[in-house]
């Protein structure tokens, strides 16, 4: 940009921000919304002296260990809220990695992870200090002219790994770690992008007014489009009009080509422009922009599953009315209307608990205030499925409502059978609906009277990340098998998950336990997971007999299944095991899972994963992703 053209812009910056500067800190606090509560690092299985004391450890997140190196010399990229003590990477996971190829592998992480496991091991590698990996000079290249990056070399004052971290962070919806981590760089190090990022992260938790004074601050020392832009979104909430119009009226005369902002601009002033066409992603600027509206969102936005739109819309208040026209609609499609609305937004909501990014309270909360009365009755509990919304709410208004805890248990015994056999087909699958029931879950107290429910409760606690509870469950069932023939049933039924979960657990694969495991379950539903968990038992490194294998030889592979990762995520993860590379095994890990997640990968990529992660020291992460896959493919 010349030099005249940028103080074209500082005048009209200064013009449009002179009054309004000091306007808009005292008219946001009016506006803005309380924040959502954090969704914040999830624990599935943790080990055991992870697990914080609480009724609800599934949906808090952990105690963050403020972890910033300046022993040696102070760097950007040593910042990290949590270290190895809490189970993440070391320091040195990038130790022998190309800085090149990490940037890559960074920027090719998955976005959307509808896995508690798979997230948990994203911030694993994301969220703990890292050594930046240093560029080497001694290799042959294949590619001679290849161009480099000067920054990448110089430790010292390059940011891009912590930059490459919070991009991820950012994709993943994760923006309360965005913004812990911006706050811990020092003042002189803080560079626009990482400003922009904490801005962004605010706005996405709805904290307007802490956002509009750090745009204000940015805009005064330099008038970039992205905090004008910003800027005509604060004095709109601070009821300038007159001033936003104006700041509009200059970017388009400055010919920006953001149809997106200008889209969200105009829904944001009440009118009903049509969305660009092709358009499935927003910024975070532009969802604070529609949130002002309150309109409902269009479709083709909600399908596409940003997580961090998600996160916005599942927040938003209900949406009272679709536009001026509803009014004329008779009273009972009005109210039809706001019944579906209400319903897409638990959709909405469920689809956000699963992808980490909102707290199941939310949840909890929306299918608790799900008006079903005018509904018809519903069919007996024993006949109810899953697909639909009004279902889920309802078997949760039941369980919730029931004071007898026999009868509370078996409604929750019910939902859980369902989920199971369903494996989040047409509904939520056993993780999510395991952190929505796992305050129901946490109150029942393990008795031998609730031994049919042993089972349950076992999974159910596991798949929300309180596996302490859990084992009192399987402690009872091994402890009354001796003396009940039902207990043995639930505690062999038990064994696989069990085994799978607890680390050190490895060892020859026992006929009699595996055959108990199988008589304990119907035998076509034994038959059709057979082949499962030998999958993830030889992954873990467990010695499985040849004549096991032949039972499962000829079998049709899950039509349901992802494809196969491609060749470079595949043989990466054989090298970075070979070379015991533990970051680039993480991210690869991570890339092959990918959207899927382990329910939905192919077997041989979920142990690909496992084996790959075992091999390098990750026990931990690995034996979660294989409980997590173990439960919600029933076992």
């Amino acid at each position: 940009m010349s030099g005249s053209n940028k103080s074209a812009r500082r005048f009209r910056a200064a013009l449009l921000s002179g009054v309004a500067g000091a306007l808009i800190s005292f008219a946001v606090v009016a506006q803005t919304e309380p924040a959502p509560p954090r969704s914040g690092p999830v624990l599935l299985m943790p080990p055991s002296s992870t697990v914080q004391p609480s009724d609800e450890p599934a949906s808090t997140p952990l105690t963050p260990t403020i972890a910033v190196d300046t022993l040696d010399r102070i760097e950007t990229d040593r910042i990290g809220l949590i270290d190895e003590s809490t189970g993440a990477l070391p320091a040195d996971m990038w130790a022998e990695s190309d800085p090149a190829y990490v940037r890559a592998l960074l920027g090719q992480l998955p976005h959307q992870m509808p896995s508690l496991a798979q997230r948990r091991l994203a911030q694993h590698l994301l969220l703990p200090p890292a050594r930046q990996p240093e560029v080497r000079t001694d290799e042959p290249l294949l590619d001679a002219g290849a161009p480099v990056d000067p920054g990448m070399g110089d430790t010292k004052i390059s940011t891009w790994l912590l930059e490459a971290r919070l991009d991820a962070l950012a994709a993943m919806g994760d923006w309360p770690s965005v913004v812990a981590l911006v706050e811990l760089v020092p003042q002189d190090r803080l560079n626009e992008k990482m400003i922009r990022l904490r801005v962004d992260g605010l706005l996405v938790d709805n904290k307007t007014e802490a956002a509009c004074n750090e745009a204000q601050a940015a805009l005064a020392r330099e008038p970039g489009t992205y905090w004008q832009k910003t800027q005509v979104y604060c004095q709109w909430i601070s009821k300038q009009a007159s001033a936003a119009q104006l700041g509009l009226s200059l970017l388009r005369e400055e010919g920006l080509n953001d149809p997106a902002f200008f889209w969200a601009a105009d829904v944001m002033q009440g009118n009903r422009t049509p969305m660009p066409a092709d358009l499935i992603a927003v910024t975070p600027l532009e969802l604070a922009m529609l949130r002002v509206a309150g309109l409902a969102f269009p479709e083709a936005l909600v399908a596409a599953s940003d997580p961090t739109m998600l996160r916005v819309l599942a927040a938003m208040p209900p949406v009272v009315s679709m536009g001026t026209e509803d009014a004329k609609l008779p009273a009972a499609e009005r109210k039809k209307r706001v019944r579906a609305q209400n319903e897409a937004r638990v959709t909405v909501a469920e689809r956000a608990v699963a992808l980490g990014v909102l707290d199941p309270q939310t949840l909890r909360d929306l299918y608790a205030k799900l008006d079903l009365s005018q509904d018809p009755p519903p069919v007996p509990l024993a006949e109810a499925t899953i697909e639909k919304v009004a279902t889920r709410a309802y078997i949760y208004q039941l369980a919730k409502s029931q004071n007898v805890v026999t009868a509370r248990a078996e409604v929750i015994a019910r939902v859980i059978d369902l989920v199971r056999a369903d494996k989040g087909k047409t509904g939520p699958d056993l993780v999510t609906v395991g952190r929505v029931y796992a305050p129901l879950l946490a109150e029942f107290e393990p008795g031998p009277d609730l031994i049919w429910f042993a089972g349950h409760a076992a999974r159910g606690l596991l798949a929300a990340g309180m596996p302490d509870k859990a084992q009192r469950w399987i402690d009872l069932a091994q402890q009354m098998a001796r003396g009940s023939q039902e207990a043995a049933l639930v505690a062999d039924s038990l064994w696989a998950v069990d085994h799978i979960a607890k680390a050190g657990s490895t060892r020859a694969l026992s006929a009699q336990t595996f055959r108990a495991w199988q008589a304990a379950l119907p035998a076509a539903k034994a038959a059709a997971l057979r082949g499962d968990l030998l999958n993830l038992l030889a992954a873990l490194g467990d010695k499985i007999p040849r004549e096991e294998w032949l039972s499962v030889v000829g079998t049709a592979p899950d039509e349901d299944a992802a494809a196969a990762p491609p060749a470079y995520v595949w043989h990466g993860l054989s090298l970075a095991v070979r070379e015991n590379r533990v970051g680039d095994a993480a991210a690869l890990a991570l890339i092959a899972l990918g959207d899927a997640g382990p329910r939905a990968s192919a077997p041989s990529t979920v142990a690909k994963v496992i084996e790959s992660l075992k091999a390098v020291g990750r026990e931990a992460d690995a034996r979660l992703i294989a409980a997590e896959a173990a439960l919600v493919l029933g076992l």
